[in-house]
């Protein structure tokens, strides 16, 4: 009987969501982005955590087959061990602080008919930070795997970070941040997630008079690719902001690559040579990462594979 295992990659705009077979190998026509709803009450963001899995699960076109796990690349502030959600006041997933989402998707999964005959015995769900997760399959199947020693950042609505060596994640020694994250850590007057992050972007374009009701930072970049040298300015600024932002961590932990992913790598020729000219006394080399997503997903197929062998042991 064929085994496969459901993974989501949670962002505050969209989910995006693939079935892997046993091998950790992507299942023809399984990949699907699907709206986040993350500003719903906590019944309708269920409802459609419940829906996106039973949507997923009938994507399988095997005629017997279980589902081993399901596994969950979620933002933080987050309970990863526990399932519980601490997001609050960044507008996405408010309505779930404190949920723990693995007792509720338990639950709710196991009074869908269609679905709970459908689990294997040591069926379980996985939760872990999204950016530690793009680590992993990065150093899997990406770029970080070329490297001893790699930083990978995801940007996006926020500043995702996590700390490799060896292919294991370095969270609680003296060269990295508390949990391999940089988020928190204090930059120019704020801390990094409001800098480099879509918000980060915002801000660069009200000082450049360029933010309005119609502009957002995908528009934005395509008038900087059509020619507009404001918008084209402020990327630069960017670029140098995140190498800005860099520079302590490479100091400290000394990575031999920064790996870059999430929604901004659509723009990197925008501001990628400024990132390399803030960084350009600090030997390490810049990857970028175009499909953020297949990475994760790896890395949650890791994780499943992990906590699979922890439970038959």
């Amino acid at each position: 009987m064929r085994k496969y295992a459901i993974v989501f990659d949670i962002g505050g705009l969209y989910i995006k969501a693939a079935v892997l077979d046993e091998q950790g190998r992507l299942v023809p026509d399984s990949y699907m982005i699907y709206p986040s709803r993350s500003k719903e009450r906590k019944e309708e963001l269920l409802r459609h955590l419940v829906d996106l899995v039973k949507q997923q699960t009938n994507r399988i076109m095997a005629k017997s087959f279980r589902i081993e796990g399901i596994g969950y690349a979620f933002p933080g502030p987050f309970d990863y061990e526990r399932g519980i959600s601490y997001i609050r006041d960044v507008d996405k997933f408010e309505n779930i602080y404190g949920v723990n989402l693995r007792q509720e998707l338990s639950h709710r999964l196991a009074q869908e008919s269609s679905f709970a005959g459908k689990r294997a015995p040591g069926f379980h769900i996985v939760f872990e930070n999204d950016a530690n997760l793009f680590a992993l399959g990065e150093y899997e199947i990406g770029k970080a795997g070329r490297y001893a020693k790699s930083l990978c950042l995801t940007i996006g609505t926020g500043a995702g970070s996590a700390f490799l060596e060896l292919g294991e994640l370095v969270k609680h020694r003296r060269d990295v941040p508390e949990n391999g994250w940089i988020y928190n850590q204090p930059f120019r007057d704020s801390v990094v997630d409001d800098y480099i992050s879509k918000r980060g972007i915002v801000r660069l374009l009200r000082e450049a008079g360029l933010a309005d009701d119609e502009i957002d930072v995908k528009s934005a970049a395509e008038l900087a690719k059509a020619g507009d040298e404001r918008a084209a300015d402020v990327f630069r600024r960017f670029g140098g902001m995140i190498g800005e932002m860099l520079r302590p961590f490479v100091r400290s932990f000394q990575p031999e690559a920064v790996v870059i992913g999430g929604q901004i790598v659509k723009s990197k020729e925008l501001f990628l040579d400024s990132v390399r000219e803030a960084l350009r006394d600090c030997p390490v080399a810049l990857e970028v990462t175009d499909e953020t997503s297949i990475s994760t997903f790896a890395g949650v197929s890791r994780l499943l594979r992990q906590r699979h062998n922890v439970i038959e042991k």
